[in-house]
């Protein structure tokens, strides 16, 4: 899955762009409504930056999940926009990293368990994992979020209430971050 968003002030939503963009991407399945982009391309095909767009890449998934796709793109596209950059992946974990050395039932358990204080809390759950992922930055965050920087803190500081946690100990960031992966 592929999620866009138009950058800059140039607005053509005519067929002849749509056709444009569907060679770009490599796929005749775009659909373009406004300023947003989602478009479906085949597992081997090699997404590149499109002129005037801003896209998050989601990873291969089977049919079945395209759903977590959408939300990986979603979440790519994000990350694209708070940095700045055409176009961010958002790539299978690694073979051979840390969430190889762990049991996915016991660290989906785990992440589970660590984030129950915030069940029911979609968009502290939400703040706190792209906060996280772009390393703590208010700005950027708020920009990924369009919220203001003061809804991210205010957010952010909820989080680590409920949570019970400190959220300035780089430990505690980089376990729940792994919570959230696993959740």
């Amino acid at each position: 899955m592929v999620h866009g968003r138009r950058r800059g002030r140039g607005r053509d939503d005519g067929l002849l762009a749509t056709a444009a963009l569907a060679a770009g991407l490599g796929t005749p399945l775009v659909d373009l409504d406004g300023d947003a982009l989602s478009a479906l391309v085949p597992g081997e095909g090699e997404v590149r930056a499109q002129p005037g767009w801003t896209l998050g890449v989601g990873a291969p998934v089977p049919a079945a999940d395209l759903t977590r796709g959408a939300a990986d793109a979603a979440r790519a596209l994000r990350r694209a926009v708070a940095e700045r950059v055409p176009l961010v992946r958002d790539g299978p974990a690694r073979a051979g990293g840390v969430g190889s050395l762990v049991d996915p039932a016991e660290a989906g358990a785990h992440g589970r368990a660590l984030l129950a204080p915030l069940e029911g809390a979609p968009a502290l759950l939400e703040t706190l994992r792209v906060w996280l992922s772009l390393h703590g930055s208010w700005d950027r965050t708020a920009v990924a979020l369009e919220v203001h920087r003061n809804t991210v803190r205010q957010r952010i500081a909820r989080a680590g209430a409920l949570l019970d946690v400190d959220l300035g100990d780089a430990d505690v960031r980089m376990e729940l971050w792994f919570a959230l992966k696993w959740a």
